[in-house]
Parts: C-alpha cells; structure tokens; sequence
C-alpha cells in the first residue's frame, strides 16, 4: 500500500518515550548552564528563525557542538532533540564518557531499535545558545527523512524549545518568533489575545494537547477530541482507535501506508470526516488517519488521549503556543478554506540520493490507478506529463499526484529490469469511490 508522501506521516505517526525523565526548566532568569536555552544578546526580547516549509513541516537550522549547520524538523511532539542521520554523528563531537543507550519506542512493524542518549552538548540556533544539553541519536536511518523529503533533513527538535520560550508561528511569512516569557506576558500576550482566539492548553510530560470536536459525514453525533498538537505531523488529523475512543473509522475508509515510524512502516485506514471545529473555527472536509496500533502502544499514549492534530491543520493559522500559560492562541491566514488533497496515483516514492534527481517507487496503494497500472515498488519515475524528473522538485511531483478526480496524468517508468514503459492513469478520488461502494 501506498500513502500520500506529500502528508510525510513518518513524523505524525512517531512515538517516543524515553527513559530519562524530561527536564522541567524556567526560561529566561536562569543561565545557560542550567540546561536552558538563553538568548545570546541578553538585551534581546525576543528572536526570529526563519524556516523552510516542506510538506507541511518547518525545517530550521541548528547548530550542535562545533558541527555545521543542521537542518532539523521543528517538532512539538518529541522531548529531546533527535538526530536521525547515521552518516553524520561522528562530525559532532559527542564526548564518549556522556553517552548512554535508550530503548525507542515507536508504532511500526519491526522491533525496537536500540538508541543513545548523549548529553553535555552545546546546542545553537539563530539568537539562541543551550549548553549542556540532551542528544537522542541512532546508528540507522530508522526515520529517512532525506530521502522522503528530497533534502538533507538530520532530525527533530521540539520540547526544548518550547519549554523555554512562548512560541508564535507565522506560516505565511515562514518565521518563528521566541519570546522571552516576562516580555511576552508583561508587553505581547494582551496584544496578542485582542487579535487572536484564545483556547486552553494542556500540558503534560513536555507535549500539549487541545480539546476539539470532528462530525463523520454519514453520523449527525459530533466527538469531543483530545489531540496532541503536533508540529512534527503532516497530516491533518490522526484518531486512536482505542476502547474508550469516542471516534472511529467510517466502515468506507479506505486502507493504506501511513508512513515510517521508529520501528517501520505505519499501515492504517484513512477517510474524509464532515468538520473539524475548535471554538467559532469550522473547517470542513479534513483527512483523518487512523493507525493499526495494538494495545501495548495504545497503551503507552495515555487513557485519554485520542489522537492528534498536525500541520496540515496548525499551517492554516498563525499560532501562539504558550507553554507557561497553558494558552493556545489561533488566527486564521489565507490558506485557511484551501481544499484537504489527497494522493489521487496512489503511489508513494522516495529520493535514494537527496542531492540527485533520481526517484524510486517506495510504496503501492491497493486498487489505485498506480496498482491497476502494474507500477512495482522499486520502479523508477523517470518522466511525467513529458517531462523529465530532473527538472521537478518532489514538491512538485507530489502536486501532480493530488490532481483532480478523472485527470490523465502520463508516466514513464523504468522498471527493474531496465525495461522503460509509457503509461496514462486516470486520477481517481479514493474516497468517492469507497462511498459508491
């Protein structure tokens, strides 16, 4: 089966718990050799990061040790800042005597991998230093986040930023600004509360959750929601299938590859729900997962937490994430009436070589115009429309693939044999088709 690459769920569908306990620090007020993270103009009131937005996920820079500029995920829902690319450890410098191993959990079909947790480290981003502070890396690719992004992407960092400073995000404008918290509240929160909707937000163990309701199409019951706010998640919704969950899947959804876990490839259901809605905020039409977890991980998530919420969602809106305060605050931008895409192929595919234009089917949903084709996992994507991989971006490739219900799209494919093929699908909505059903 095959998942929208576009909704990256690799990072949505992540789990992490660690054995360390998180470290709950004050922000400003305190030095940096404490474990917090300072500003290093002290005069500053705040900071602006610029960052990239691909497939829904803010990839800033960020500097460990005496290392070159990383480029890292910006993620709410992981604790400790993660480095997932093996092939660049040894470049930052870890000091041996403060490394030790941690087990990684994750939802996947392999077992659980074996991890090291570092610490000591300096850590460094635009107007911001850390010393002392927490690594979790691996000696596999588990996550392969550069070859499903198309970019050299090193790995995740969350809680440790938001721990320390109010966080407002500016989808637009692609910014990220820190506020030191007696600023923030003393001279932005009032401010901000006249221009934005203001919601409660609770926080628990260095991850925030939201209370929100969704309505299936086919059901008039609407369904209270606790969801993690995930930055880290591509994808719009993701629901827990649980005993006492109050949502699950419509009996039309349709199965398919939700992505790449810690321990493997993540397989769920997937339908379009009537309306998401969080205060006077209706969005309508959005696409919610639902992962095949057992109990065990079902487990470790909490009693009542049911899903979450990810950037598919969060892009839609500037937002304020205030740790300190427990307040979420939203405002709606532009984007925020534009339709919830699918991957109308049904083919997923990943970039082996970041750095080349070289693109491998990874992925094959069941029944789709992809499947029907006779396209194999391991073919590569050579022309489209006629033209040639090498002058598209993933990006683009994968807004070719969220085009509309009955569009002829043509392929050229080179199988692994060596043999090239011309092939024309007809784009098909999946979940048009599963209520015809």
């Amino acid at each position: 089966m095959k998942a929208n690459v576009s909704k990256m769920m690799l990072l949505g569908m992540l789990l992490l718990i660690l054995s360390p306990t998180t470290h709950q620090v004050k922000a400003q007020g305190a030095q940096a050799h404490l474990k917090n993270l300072v500003f290093e103009n002290e005069k500053d009131n705040y900071v602006q990061i610029p960052f990239e937005l691909i497939n829904n996920l803010m990839i800033i820079s960020v500097v460990i040790n005496s290392s070159d500029s990383l480029k890292l995920i910006f993620d709410s829902g992981v604790t400790y800042p993660i480095i997932s690319d093996p092939a660049i450890i040894s470049s930052l410098q870890f000091d041996k005597k403060k490394i030790r191993k941690v087990n990684l959990k994750g939802w996947g079909e392999k077992k659980g991998i074996i991890a090291f947790h570092s610490w000591g480290n300096t850590l460094k981003l635009e107007g911001v230093i850390g010393l002392n502070q927490d690594i979790i890396y691996t000696n596999q690719d588990v996550l392969m986040l550069s070859k499903n992004l198309g970019m050299h992407v090193h790995g995740l960092i969350g809680a440790t930023i938001f721990n320390h400073f109010c966080v407002h995000i500016d989808y637009i404008q692609k910014k990220i600004t820190l506020y030191d918290q007696e600023f923030y509240d003393a001279k932005r929160r009032r401010k901000f509360q006249k221009r934005y909707d203001v919601f409660p937000l609770e926080v628990d163990r260095n991850r925030s959750y939201i209370v929100s309701t969704a309505k299936k199409n086919e059901e008039e019951t609407s369904y209270k929601l606790k969801l993690l706010v995930d930055t880290g998640a591509s994808h719009a919704l993701s629901i827990l299938e649980k005993e006492n969950s109050p949502m699950r899947a419509s009996v039309k959804a349709i199965r398919d590859h939700l992505g790449v876990g810690i321990n493997g490839d993540l397989y769920g259901k997937v339908n379009r729900l009537d309306l998401w809605k969080m205060g006077e905020f209706i969005i309508d039409d959005p696409i919610v997962k639902f992962p095949d977890l057992d109990n065990n991980h079902l487990k470790l998530m909490g009693e009542d937490r049911h899903g979450s919420i990810g950037s598919e969602i969060l892009r839609r809106f500037s937002v304020v994430i205030d740790y300190k305060n427990q307040e979420i605050l939203l405002k709606k931008n532009r984007t925020f009436k534009q339709e919830f895409q699918y991957n109308y192929v049904g083919l997923d595919f990943i970039k082996p070589y970041p750095s080349l234009p070289f693109y491998e089917v990874s992925q094959i949903r069941e029944y789709s115009p992809a499947f029907k084709a006779g396209i194999k996992k391991g073919d590569r994507l050579i022309r489209i429309n006629g033209t040639s991989v090498n002058a598209l971006s993933m990006q683009e490739v994968r807004k070719l693939f969220r085009g509309k219900d009955g569009k002829k799209l043509s392929l050229g494919i080179l199988d692994y044999q060596g043999v090239s093929k011309k092939l024309v699908l007809t784009l098909e909505d999946p979940f048009k088709l599963s209520s015809n059903d």
